[in-house]
């Protein structure tokens, strides 16, 4: 995808993406790992060594996830902090997928495509490669805790309804995720300094681009405050801005995370618009 020509940037996650080497028997978790945007590398080397050995650190021996499926291509982007990292499964089942080397392969594959915005949807399908015990989509949810699948298993269960014609591949086609921070801690607390020079002022210029969308809806569930500073000052009509309800936590997309007609809408802009 040639960012630089859709809105004038190089997409700095390539360069974390040409790190993802399925030879490398630890890409899925490793000390030797170091996946951070170039731009961003003094930036968490510093605020690492302020944090160091607490939750708040920043992990980058683990894949980075500054989004999900693909922005440029759905109607519905999930605006949230940053990826969570849980031991028992980013490290401990981390190192267990990449002893399986089709597993690894594909797995990890499939994140450098995601971070060169090459992904078709939210989750990869379910075609498993040869060799391959598991589909890439078990892989990733495994490595994922099945989160994001539980916190929108409502949402398409409801569109589905409302229109019978949108399956489960239509419907992860139509969303995505895009991280305030693409990288991982323990802990939601990040106060990284992020720069126009490294992720972050691609990320203003990624959502800036999809804004001007005529189809596309904006659902910050998380970091509200930095959200709403970045959408104004990319002029972000307001319109395409929905809310979780203010003091809520919890990233689940069911009614009652939401105040007035607001689910009702998300529900209504995926199931009136499918493929």
């Amino acid at each position: 995808m040639n960012t630089k020509e859709l809105f004038g940037m190089e997409n700095p996650w390539e360069y974390v993406a040409a790190m993802y080497d399925p030879n490398n028997l630890e890409c899925l978790y490793g000390d030797q790992n170091n996946y951070v945007c170039a731009g961003d590398c003094k930036v968490v080397d510093d605020y690492n060594q302020k944090v160091k050995d607490t939750s708040d650190e920043i992990i980058t021996k683990i894949p980075a996830e500054p989004w999900w499926g693909n922005p440029l291509k759905a109607r519905l982007i999930i605006l949230s902090l940053n990826p969570g990292y849980v031991p028992e499964v980013n490290e401990t089942l981390a190192k267990l997928l990449q002893t399986n080397e089709a597993v690894r392969r594909q797995l990890i594959n499939y994140k450098a495509k995601t971070l060169r915005l090459e992904a078709e949807a939210f989750l990869p399908e379910e075609e498993t490669e040869d060799g391959c015990p598991i589909s890439c989509k078990d892989a990733v949810n495994i490595l994922g805790d099945w989160y994001w699948v539980k916190m929108l298993r409502q949402l398409k269960e409801d569109v589905e309804k409302k229109n019978g014609q949108i399956n489960e591949e239509v419907f992860y086609r139509q969303v995505a995720l895009i991280e305030y921070c693409g990288y991982s801690s323990v802990t939601a607390k990040i106060s990284l300094p992020l720069n126009e020079e490294g992720s972050y002022g691609f990320l203003k210029k990624l959502v800036s681009y999809i804004s001007k969308k005529e189809d596309v809806r904006f659902l910050i569930m998380r970091d509200s405050y930095r959200w709403d500073r970045l959408l104004k000052e990319i002029e972000c009509s307001d319109d395409k801005i929905w809310r979780r309800k203010p003091r809520s936590r919890s990233q689940y997309i069911t009614p009652g995370n939401f105040e007035n007609d607001v689910y009702k809408k998300i529900v209504e802009s995926l199931a009136c618009k499918g493929e």
